[in-house]
């Protein structure tokens, strides 16, 4: 007798339930993505498995403490995922606390976070054991968070899990088909021709010791695409935030396993998110701050002139900052090798927030001196980051006894600079936000002009 078992996976949605647009046309959104998997999965024994980073993002995150990225989450019918670091934005206790209304088990065996390691879930075709590996080190990542002060896992939380004995107990209890979803993937670039390259070396050296054990390995975490195997065990890694689904087809005969893998394009439907939160996204898309007069993008590598645009938002909002230094990260899948974009037209608060993660967006401006904005500058000149991260830099530094004052955003980037220049920073609320900076610098644009609130899908 022949089984088939499907799995439809996704890494790194980012909590993109808005249909958002993007330099390739638009982020999908919850709905697209949902009724894309549904389709996918129809009258088949089918599983839709996540790799972490599904909660925290987009619109839904500030608005609601970090409630409703889980709770919209919950309606889009994910079968199983493992944590990613941004799943624990607001802290493993408050994840703890919030994700039994998840409607799927959440994985993490290889680090304490008082969830389970392993799964089992039953189709009419056989038993899935599944074994969740979450990023082995996200107490370096602990910066980009909306809360960079809540406490992440340490070296100590780290657990002594075998993926190899944990794969052959599942199949001991009845499992015909044991996958390993890690919250980790391939590293990747784009070359100077503008060509993406990946380069899965550093997580095959993580995966050698027990890839023959499993079936199937699916990746995420590095906001990359990757499909191809490791000896002979596929491992899958599609676009991020929802652009993309890998699909796996598992054909059972006897002991004979069977793997097929292909990918799909997710398109959007033109229909906004319809589940909870739908209304703060709504609100978001309808606010407009301003109008630009040509298209501004952050490359994967460079140039990145929107992060220098936001900056500039920043240091308007600052209240007389003698420079400002900000960023703008992952606000789409790098398919033509964009990361950020702003096109030509009006500009949303729904897509500020798309490109500006891990900020409450408060303007915040601190004293250092020039050897230390020196050492922050390092972050505007080219880094391996810059593939889905870019920082501007804007202003005049005018020293007063060798000290400037420095704004910059709350949240991440504040807590990034205590990092980097190992000193507590008295950070200052200046009492204003980036909307009010790009509110102002969008008002002196060349093309500014009045309008309709409008949505840019229905």
């Amino acid at each position: 007798m022949t089984r088939h078992i499907r799995f439809v996976t996704t890494h790194d949605f980012f909590g993109s339930f808005a249909v958002v647009p993007t330099s390739y046309g638009a982020l999908s959104g919850g709905e697209s993505l949902r009724s894309s998997v549904n389709e996918l999965r129809s009258g088949k024994s089918a599983l839709w498995l996540d790799s972490g980073d599904f909660s925290q993002g987009g619109a839904l995150t500030v608005a609601t403490n970090g409630m409703g990225g889980l709770r919209a989450a919950g309606e889009l019918g994910i079968d199983a995922s493992v944590v990613g670091n941004h799943d624990l934005d607001f802290g493993a206790s408050f994840l703890g606390r919030h994700s039994g209304g998840l409607g799927f088990p959440l994985l993490s065996a290889n680090v304490d976070l008082g969830l389970p390691g392993t799964a089992m879930i039953a189709t009419k075709d056989g038993e899935v054991g599944l074994i969740g590996l979450t990023h082995h080190d996200h107490a370096s990542m602990s910066s980009w968070s909306i809360c960079p002060e809540r406490p992440m896992p340490g070296a100590g939380a780290g657990l002594a899990f075998h993926v190899k004995e944990a794969a052959a107990e599942l199949r001991r209890a009845g499992a015909s088909v044991v996958v390993c979803i890690c919250h980790d993937g391939t590293d990747w670039a784009f070359s100077r021709e503008g060509h993406y390259r990946a380069d899965p070396t550093g997580f095959f050296s993580r995966c050698r010791s027990w890839h023959e054990a499993v079936d199937l390995i699916v990746a995420g975490h590095t906001l990359g695409r990757y499909f191809g195997r490791i000896g002979g065990t596929p491992v899958v890694q599609p676009w991020p935030l929802g652009a993309e689904l890998a699909i796996v087809d598992v054909c059972l005969s006897g002991k004979s396993v069977e793997v097929r893998v292909g990918a799909h394009t997710v398109k959007p439907t033109g229909k906004q998110w319809q589940g909870y939160g739908a209304n703060i996204i709504r609100a978001a898309e309808l606010e407009v701050l301003g109008h630009l007069d040509r298209p501004l993008i952050a490359r994967s590598g460079g140039p990145t002139p929107l992060a220098t645009f936001l900056t500039k938002a920043v240091y308007a909002a600052s209240g007389g900052a003698d420079i400002a230094l900000a960023y703008v990260t992952c606000g789409q899948p790098t398919l033509d090798g964009v990361f950020g974009w702003l096109g030509a037209g009006p500009v949303s608060r729904l897509q500020i927030l798309q490109n500006v993660p891990y900020s409450t967006f408060s303007v915040v401006t601190t004293m250092i001196s020039l050897e230390e904005l020196d050492e922050l500058k390092r972050l505007t000149e080219p880094r391996p980051q810059d593939r889905t991260t870019a920082w501007g830099s804007f202003g005049t530094p005018r020293s007063n006894k060798g000290m400037v004052r420095l704004a910059t955003l709350s949240g991440a980037a504040a807590d990034l600079f205590c990092k980097l220049l190992q000193r507590k920073l008295d950070w200052i609320q200046v009492g204003s936000t980036l909307f009010d900076g790009l509110k102002e610098i969008l008002a002196t644009s060349s093309v500014s002009r009045p309008s309709s609130a409008r949505a840019f899908w229905s």
